[in-house]
């Protein structure tokens, strides 16, 4: 299982990529700086890329969290099947956890700093 890292904090993608390799969840982590290169690097993927999880920031400049899910949206069916959405975030604005939790390609939001924990919970489900 690949990893994908959507985050413009250098410092978060190097922590979360850090817990992720240690914790033994993957092997393969892969780190974009801004929505739109995951989105591109998504795009560029055909129905055979392995199965992936996506820990998406909420704020970013250029695409936010949420704008990315719009153009997730548009991407094949069956590049969306082999992927598994979740957002992370540090924000406690109600407007934003209510948006992430009715947006129907987000799994779930998580906290930052990421809790391994939780999240081999949320994979085994």
């Amino acid at each position: 299982m690949e990893f994908i890292i959507v985050d413009d904090s250098v410092f978060d993608q190097f922590t979360q990529e850090k817990l992720l390799l240690k914790s033994g969840l993957t092997e393969t982590v892969r780190t974009f700086s801004s929505a739109q290169q995951a989105i591109d690097h998504l795009r560029a993927q055909g129905a055979d890329m392995p199965e992936t999880v996506i820990l998406l920031d909420l704020q970013m400049p250029g695409l936010n969290g949420f704008e990315f899910t719009e153009q997730y949206g548009l991407l094949p069916k069956a590049v969306r099947k082999r992927i598994r959405l979740f957002m992370i975030s540090s924000t406690v604005d109600a407007s934003d956890i209510e948006q992430a939790e009715a947006n129907p390609h987000i799994i779930q939001l998580l906290p930052k700093p990421l809790e391994i924990p939780l999240l081999r919970e949320l994979l085994k489900s």
